[in-house]
């Protein structure tokens, strides 16, 4: 190991918790008793989100302003920040690195750089434009979409979640709020699929992603539907009590997408885009792959199951660039899509974990990670400093759990 990841490693011992992305193995706490109990503190956001689809764009416009869409920008690298370009430089170099990175205060860009290949068949190398898959980092996404919701007083977090799936016999025991912390017992339909799926055809369907041990364009598959989602929910016993324990599981994610649509009457894509993407200014984000999208990489056993990030739904199948991460990170915090109370909400971990709605909070950090096959993403905001760090990469190694996590960390002690 090198130098660089001997000290990743040391900065990442005073995170609390160690989160996967979307089909990785569960999350383990750490040490309950260094868990932070309270929110971390963060300056007053601005409670101007309003109810006649007016949003207050003044962020969003500052943004835009200091971020070209000009493909043939190469790099960003304000003063003070020579040292993460040179770290970067040398990962790349090391083929450990392959993405694009984003550093900013406040509104204001002070690093971004790509790096590697969007597409070694076509020899394309990725752009600070390049889109990628975020996987987990949708869920925060999907959290404020619930949050939203709440507020508009059609969702209510302490609700059982029976109103919505009346056919699952533990429906009654589960709260729209245990979802969103990851406390239901569920079973998580990616990181255990072989426990989860229960009923013929879908055992028939993981056979067939077996024979499959490639890309093949994540191995698209129509045939994984809500329904079968469902059915084998139903199928399933819980893991422990509802509240009673934290475990990282994807299936919380996929069903709140589903509360999103049975509350708003739209589709969860439709949703996230009118109040999402729209008011944030994503323009270039949605949940569709396209064929200028960044290519994953990386390594594949035989027999091991190819996850179509289609299959991920709202617990991770976003695209975007960092341009569009910037903009969304930006605009929730600081206080344009959610009134101050639901924010704090999100970002106040449950005792025994690090874990809020869709973030993890720990040393005053609120961030979140994303692993699919061949991407991993991660997003930092530091509120004390204003900064926020997104990286984007499209090289899933056998550490994808930890190598973004490990970039973030080192970038974020070479500016403090």
């Amino acid at each position: 190991m090198k130098k660089h990841r001997l000290l990743a490693v040391l900065l990442i011992l005073g995170c609390m918790i160690n989160v996967t992305g979307c089909n990785k193995n569960t999350v383990r706490v750490a040490s309950s008793t260094n868990i932070q109990k309270k929110a971390v503190e963060v300056k007053e956001i601005n409670e101007s989100k309003n109810n006649n689809d007016e949003y207050d764009i003044s962020v969003q416009e500052e943004i835009t302003d200091i971020i070209s869409e000009d493909d043939t920008l190469e790099k960003i690298v304000a003063p003070g920040y020579e040292e993460v370009e040179k770290y970067l430089d040398e990962e790349s170099a090391y083929k450990s690195f392959q993405g694009v990175a984003l550093v900013a205060q406040g509104n204001e860009i002070k690093f971004a750089k790509a790096y590697g290949n969007a597409d070694y068949d076509d020899n394309i190398v990725n752009k600070l434009t390049t889109r990628f898959a975020i996987a987990s980092n949708t869920k925060q996404i999907t959290a404020v979409a619930i949050m939203q919701l709440v507020e508009d007083g059609k969702v209510n977090l302490d609700d059982t979640i029976d109103k919505y799936f009346p056919n699952f016999k533990y429906a009654n025991q589960i709260t729209v709020r245990e979802l969103l912390q990851m406390r239901s017992g569920l079973v998580d339909y990616l990181n255990a699929p072989e426990l989860y799926f229960k009923d013929e055809e879908s055992l028939k369907i993981l056979n067939d992603y077996r024979e499959k041990p490639y890309f093949d364009e994540y191995v698209s598959d129509s045939r994984w539907t809500a329904d079968i989602i469902l059915n084998n929910l139903y199928l399933n016993e819980l893991q422990f009590e509802p509240g009673q324990a934290y475990d990282y599981c994807n299936t919380n994610y996929y069903l709140l997408g589903l509360i999103i649509e049975q509350a708003s009457g739209v589709s969860y894509e439709d949703y996230i885009k009118e109040n999402i993407f729209k008011p944030c200014g994503m323009k270039i984000s949605s949940m569709s792959a396209e064929d200028t999208d960044a290519k994953g990489h990386g390594s594949v056993e035989s027999g091991e199951i190819v996850v179509n990030p289609k299959f991920t739904f709202a617990a991770g199948n976003i695209y975007t660039n960092v341009y569009d991460l910037l903009r969304w990170e930006r605009m929730f915090h600081t206080g344009k899509l959610l009134s101050q109370e639901s924010y704090n909400e999100m970002i106040t971990p449950s005792e025994d974990s690090g874990y809020g709605f869709g973030l993890i909070i720990s040393d005053g950090i609120i961030r979140h990670s994303g692993v699919i096959d061949g991407f991993n993403s991660y997003t930092e905001y530091d509120p004390a400093k204003d900064i926020t760090i997104i990286i984007l990469e499209n090289y899933d190694p056998s550490t994808a759990v930890l190598e973004a996590k490990y970039d973030g960390a080192i970038i974020r002690g070479l500016i403090q």
